[in-house]
């Protein structure tokens, strides 16, 4: 179970945040995030960073359980994992559901955190720092654009020619997220610059569908995913881009079993998989790639 609360006896006042670094072994910086959450409570009351506690007390907070997710590479400073179809990077609130950072946690304590994320549906290598002086010197390589990412999809139609999609994408504001539809990116001159670098490798005839090799240029949310709809090729089994609003808005409020997502879109799983990561780090060139490519 990720988040679990517990019921601790104080017996002695002390600051609540020095109380959470010595319970959870834990920084300055991550225990108070952890009160500004409101995740440690007495009398059902929400304690303050700077607040002196004594007494009972309630902490929610995360708790790992094992997940047997793949490690395609590991260093003293970082991990890569496989990160399988339908799981997410983070825990979405303290909801009951698995996410990579149960395998990550549980495999190398709560100070290792992913460096970057991917979507619940796509599968592929996931970079986490397992070394936390490390941590923002790898997620600066993903911001700075110095690491590079190839993607390999399945999409529907046939495609012959290597083409490069350039069109600004819109994505939606942080409040948007939870109102139906309104997670999707658009295609908008109001958006940003976007561009996605797509090469055919293989057409099957047998379904109408192309393996594709593809360089993002840019980071919008779902830019390979929007752009491969805007061009008339959505990914095989996205729920999201690419089909019928009615069968989306299914798909949100989890309406669907895999049975008829294989029916409206295609497939049970999204055929998109973060395939490989090209970077130099302290000295060392890495070029990772995924092992779990299904048909």
């Amino acid at each position: 179970m990720p988040f679990i609360t517990q019921t601790y006896q104080i017996h002695q006042t002390q600051k609540a945040f020095l109380w959470l670094m010595q319970t959870l072994q834990c920084t300055q910086k991550e225990a108070q995030k952890i009160l500004d959450k409101g995740r440690l409570r007495q009398n059902q009351i929400p304690i303050h960073k700077s607040q002196d506690i004594i007494g009972e007390v309630q902490l929610t907070h995360f708790f790992p359980t094992p997940l047997k997710i793949p490690k395609i590479l590991q260093t003293p400073h970082f991990v890569i994992y496989d990160k399988p179809h339908k799981l997410l990077t983070h825990p979405k609130g303290t909801h009951n559901h698995p996410s990579l950072c149960d395998a990550l946690k549980f495999d190398f304590g709560p100070s290792a955190n992913p460096a970057h994320r991917l979507d619940y549906e796509t599968a592929g290598l996931l970079l986490c720092s397992i070394d936390k002086h490390y941590e923002a010197s790898l997620k600066l390589l993903f911001e700075h654009n110095q690491i590079q990412k190839t993607y390999l999809a399945r999409v529907r139609g046939k495609i012959t020619h290597q083409q490069l999609i350039s069109v600004p994408i819109l994505t939606p504001l942080k409040g948007e997220k939870s109102q139906n539809l309104s997670i999707r990116s658009k295609i908008s001159p109001h958006g940003k610059d976007s561009q996605t670098l797509i090469i055919p490798i293989q057409y099957d005839s047998d379904n109408n569908t192309t393996l594709l090799r593809i360089k993002p240029l840019t980071g919008r949310t779902h830019q390979i995913r929007l752009h491969l709809s805007f061009i008339g090729h959505p990914i095989l089994g996205d729920p999201l881009y690419g089909c019928q609003d009615q069968y989306a808005q299914m798909y949100l409020e989890k309406e669907l079993s895999d049975m008829q997502r294989e029916e409206f879109f295609g497939s049970s799983f999204l055929h998109l998989w973060a395939y490989s990561l090209e970077f130099n780090f302290l000295g060392e060139k890495y070029c990772p790639f995924s092992l779990q490519i299904q048909a």
